[in-house]
């Protein structure tokens, strides 16, 4: 709803320019309710609200109420249990914002609200049932961004009639006459597309292990309402996504959705790029709802959905609500390649030094739920340690920078964010391990302005790796420049990792670790804090690192500290980068650079190297950008996104 208003109303009278006379009006109609209330109601259908009015004969009696097609999941069309009853039914499924109603809190939740209206206008059934699945249609076609048009003849207005009079007042008023053609384009079913399909994978150790309890009370609630059909697969074991995807018939989904943290989608990604039809495969549309500990595209996801900055249940519910939109948008990848010779493919970061050390060694303070970063932050912040290191990166020169690099971040003036044939399929859940899940779905009563409240959960921070290796302190050693540490990648807890073929377009920015880069590459040798390579706008569900940042902007956002900073001056870093504004801060020993590739040669005996919050061989490492390599579900309208 809007934000000025209260939580249970919206007037039209509050937004002049989204309702003034003469708005597009795509239907109009009016219809009973359920429950009967013994009112009745006018709706009026727009490109970008659902306007509702309660007809009453006293214009002070008037409630009226506006639903945003940005808040709306789905429309479901709905007969009486009783036989004899010629009415049919429309049930809108939306997820407003709505004040907590827990103490002073003035901060708001999502909300399930239901309205359900009763078309009873003709004596058959068939006709009244025809009625309401075009307005199922017309507003499902709206939520997915396919547009309808109307056509409507002029209205006569009457002489003294208020300039402040709104559409749905103009249809009622007693000395008009106002006929509305037909649409154009008649709304009927072959405008909408198939159900979409979806495979679900949860990792449910994720986080602090809540995955499985949010599919049940967040997720599948919503998608059902949206008519996305899915299969849910609950991951058992370590790489158990990743051989997964390398074998399923692709063919059979549109997209494969990670519910978990950002570990879990890393796994996916390489899955997809170890197959034979690697490039294909690649353009499978993934996307991620936010239940680990690591939430870091989900937070991107967000911020680039147009949503304020929101952490735990909120986050999810905003990344499932985009999910339900089905929009999809080009993702850039990044090929990494370690010491040994071994490549992975990253959507999120490299990191080096202090974020790496804290994303590690907080593994062992999960059981401190959101406390887990705060108290690695403070332990490393104790003992600061300097990397020494040789970093080459090759820039982006200013003039072939992408529009987004320029794009403008408002902030609130309290800092604040502002705003091919396939074989059937039903909705189920996998057999594997999920016996026990198969009837999670809640029936839920529905009835005009309806809500029921999801329920909260805790916040979990970001950024952190869903399998960690614990490091313990050590002293740091200068090693010769061509000495190379020989370990194995590492993953769980710190086994060797089984060598994997990946495929993927060749990195023509890169030569072999063991050549000096090249000569248009910018080198810099000496002491750092940390080294960061970013390719999303969020390091993690509340840190918003890059601020210009996009999902295919072609670019790595390069950020590295040197050493001489002071912990006070590190620490306020970290606490402007909640807001993005960190760069403002002109701290000397921040640099940031826009470049397509880098390599890291770390002059330190031991040290930690991650790549999308997994720990990874340590040694020198180098990485270069592919734009647009792989798809992403984003919800976001932009100029290059396409539907699912």
């Amino acid at each position: 709803m809007r934000e000025n208003l209260p939580a249970e109303r919206a007037t039209m009278n509050s937004d002049p320019v989204a309702y003034q006379v003469g708005a597009e009006a795509l239907l109009h109609g009016e219809f009973g309710v359920y429950p009967s209330k013994g009112f009745r109601y006018a709706l009026s259908l727009t490109p970008t609200e659902l306007h509702i009015q309660r007809l009453v004969p006293k214009p002070e009696d008037d409630q009226r109420t506006v639903v945003p097609l940005t808040d709306m999941v789905g429309c479901h069309t709905l007969r009486s249990t009783t036989s004899c009853d010629p009415a049919a039914y429309f049930s809108v499924y939306s997820y407003p914002l709505k004040k907590k109603k827990v103490g002073m809190s003035s901060s708001r939740t999502r909300q399930r609200t239901v309205h359900t209206f009763c078309v009873d206008g003709a004596t058959e059934y068939t006709q009244n049932q025809a009625l309401a699945e075009k307005w199922a249609m017309a507003i499902k076609c709206l939520v997915l961004g396919i547009p309808i048009t109307s056509e409507t003849d002029p209205v006569r207005f009457p002489a003294g009639l208020p300039a402040s009079m709104q559409p749905l007042d103009v249809v009622r008023h007693p000395s008009l006459v106002v006929v509305h053609k037909a649409l154009t384009k008649e709304i009927e079913p072959s405008l909408l597309p198939r159900p979409r399909r979806l495979l679900l994978l949860v990792n449910p150790c994720g986080g602090r292990g809540h995955a499985l309890q949010y599919c049940q009370t967040h997720i599948l609630p919503m998608i059902t309402e949206a008519d996305i059909s899915y299969n849910l697969i609950q991951t058992e074991r370590q790489n158990h996504a990743r051989e997964l995807v390398q074998g399923i018939n692709l063919a059979e989904w549109d997209g494969i959705v990670i519910i978990s943290g950002d570990g879990l989608l890393f796994e996916v990604i390489n899955g997809l790029m170890e197959r034979p039809d690697w490039e294909q495969a690649i353009k499978m549309p993934v996307g991620i709802l936010p239940c680990g500990s690591g939430n870091a595209l989900a937070g991107a996801l967000n911020f680039n959905g147009g949503f304020e900055q929101a952490m735990g249940s909120e986050l999810l519910l905003n990344c499932t609500l985009l999910l339900c939109r089905s929009i999809i948008t080009p993702m850039d990848l990044v090929s990494v390649t370690i010491c040994s010779g071994t490549r992975c493919f990253s959507f999120l970061s490299v990191a080096w030094g202090f974020i790496a050390d804290v994303d590690i060694e907080s593994e062992k303070y999960r059981h401190m739920g959101s406390a887990r970063f705060t108290m690695g932050t403070m332990v490393r912040l104790a003992s600061l340690r300097t990397y020494r290191g040789r970093l080459s990166y090759l820039p982006v020169l200013e003039s072939h920078l992408h529009r987004s690099i320029s794009r403008s971040i408002t902030l609130a003036p309290n800092g604040s964010l502002s705003s091919f044939p396939r074989s059937p399929l039903h909705r189920t859940i996998s057999d594997m391990g999920l016996c026990e899940e198969r009837n999670i779905l809640l029936k839920r009563g529905s009835s005009i302005l309806d809500t029921n409240e999801l329920p909260s959960f805790e916040t979990s921070p970001s950024p952190s790796p869903l399998n960690a290796l614990q490091s313990s302190s050590f002293p740091f050693d200068s090693v010769p420049d061509d000495l190379a540490p020989q370990n194995h990648m590492l993953h769980g807890a710190g086994e060797p990792s089984p060598v994997r073929h990946v495929h993927g377009p060749p990195d023509d920015l890169l030569v072999p670790l063991s050549q000096p880069v090249p000569k248009n590459w910018v080198t810099v040798e000496g002491d750092f804090i940390l080294m960061l390579a970013l390719y999303q706008s969020h390091l993690g569900a509340d840190l918003f690192t890059a601020p210009s940042a996009y999902f295919n902007d072609g670019l790595i956002h390069l950020f590295f500290v040197k050493a001489g900073i002071t912990r006070a001056a590190l620490v306020r870093l970290f606490l402007a980068m909640e807001k993005g504004t960190h760069l403002q801060l002109d701290c000397p020993h921040l640099h940031q650079f826009h470049v397509r590739a880098f390599r890291l040669e770390p002059l330190t005996r031991k040290g930690t190297v991650t790549v999308d919050g997994e720990r990874v061989e340590y040694g020198p490492i180098q990485a270069q950008i592919h734009g647009s390599l792989s798809n992403l579900i984003t919800g976001d309208r932009g100029a290059r996104s396409s539907p699912l």
